[in-house]
């Protein structure tokens, strides 16, 4: 039995979640709050039975939702799944910066009873609910998620032989010239890649393609979100545009994206029965096909293995292939995958991870100097 405390101000999406929640058969609510306050109070309270899981709102009375979760992570190890109604960009944008104290995803309110998707709806927060429960969280640093870039000394890369994977990434820095960064993520991803991108200059020379998975009506904030607090320009793809430098661009929902020479975004519609759309596997497939060596691929935090084939096929095209370490992943799945099969040359934080895209940038910058 999962145990869940249910935080929002409104009783009538409270009692929603409840019933959803009832007809999974094996999701308890143990508490529920009406503002954010409340639950911090509730969780504290040592005679209220501990929850395996939070759903947070984001708009409430009194404290929000993202502060709230950021005030109970501080004290607390557990799982937070923002669920919030309200798409607009000032909302969306509290969700991720949720996302960046902490909470492990963020969905939509599911609809009302009357709607005809309501049950489809309700099965995906129960699956969602049920995978979140059994990620194991740390508590937060208060000052080591924000939204701007702190000026510090970055972590250095890690993996067994941490010698010989830099000099093995400054060789094939100092041989290759690459033309596309491609970018795979999915649970944790949206602040692993704004910890990224965040780090990279507005004259960034490479265009990047990103998967993310996330939940359906929030791709368009989310590539806003990136936009705002991110150097670079940050958009939703579309068919058939030219792929620029100094642009990333976001993979929207429920169609694949892929790379085409030359240098063009291509969509393709998913096959039936298909589960996960968009797909890592898919983009990463077509950037070794078209892109070979002169591609870099990076895969990030998430569940399952997505994208974990892929890095491997980008690898033995003699692409520069990195992944998302143990430490710093929300879910070590996808990453975790891509270890199993050798498929990155190393393992590093996103920090780090952005200090190897600099180094590219830099070496970019001297053979242009070189040249002119």
């Amino acid at each position: 039995m999962i145990n869940v405390l249910i935080v929002d101000d409104s009783i009538v999406s409270r009692q929603l979640l409840k019933y959803i929640f009832y007809l999974s058969g094996d999701i308890n609510v143990v508490a529920e709050a009406k503002d954010g306050n409340e639950a911090i109070r509730i969780m504290n309270d040592k005679k209220v039975q501990r929850p395996d899981i939070i759903t947070m709102d984001i708009e409430m009375p009194g404290i929000d939702g993202y502060e709230t979760t950021k005030r109970i992570l501080e004290q607390h190890a557990i799982p937070v799944v923002i669920i919030s109604s309200t798409l607009q960009y000032y909302s969306a944008e509290k969700a991720f910066r949720a996302m960046q104290a902490g909470a492990v995803s963020a969905v939509g309110k599911p609809p009302g009873l009357g709607s005809p998707d309501f049950y489809k709806h309700a099965r995906e927060l129960i699956d969602l609910i049920k995978k979140s429960a059994s990620l194991k969280v740390n508590r937060r640093n208060s000052t080591k998620y924000q939204t701007q870039t702190v000026e510090k000394p970055l972590p250095p890369i890690e993996k067994k032989n941490a010698q010989q994977a830099t000099e093995e990434i400054r060789n094939w820095i100092q041989t290759h010239q690459p033309s596309i960064i491609v970018i795979g993520a999915s649970t944790g991803g949206p602040p692993a890649i704004q910890s990224i991108l965040a780090r990279l200059p507005a004259d960034f020379c490479i265009p990047i393609v990103i998967v993310q998975h996330i939940a359906s009506g929030l791709v368009n904030n989310f590539a806003e979100w990136l936009d705002k607090t991110c150097p670079l320009h940050c958009k939703l793809a579309e068919d058939g545009e030219k792929l620029k430098p100094e642009t990333a661009y976001i993979a929207p929902n429920d169609i694949h994206t892929t790379v085409s020479w030359p240098d063009l975004l291509r969509f393709k519609l998913p096959s039936p029965g298909e589960i996960i759309v968009p797909s890592v596997e898919m983009l990463f497939h077509s950037a070794a096909e078209q892109y070979g060596a002169r591609t870099v691929g990076i895969l990030l935090t998430g569940m399952g293995r997505d994208g974990s084939k892929g890095l491997l096929e980008l690898r033995r095209a003699g692409a520069l292939t990195l992944a998302q370490d143990r430490e710093s992943s929300v879910v070590y799945g996808m990453p975790g995958e891509a270890e199993k099969l050798e498929a990155a040359f190393c393992h590093a934080p996103p920090e780090s991870i952005a200090e190897v895209l600099l180094e590219i940038y830099n070496a970019a910058h001297k053979e242009k100097e070189r040249t002119q």
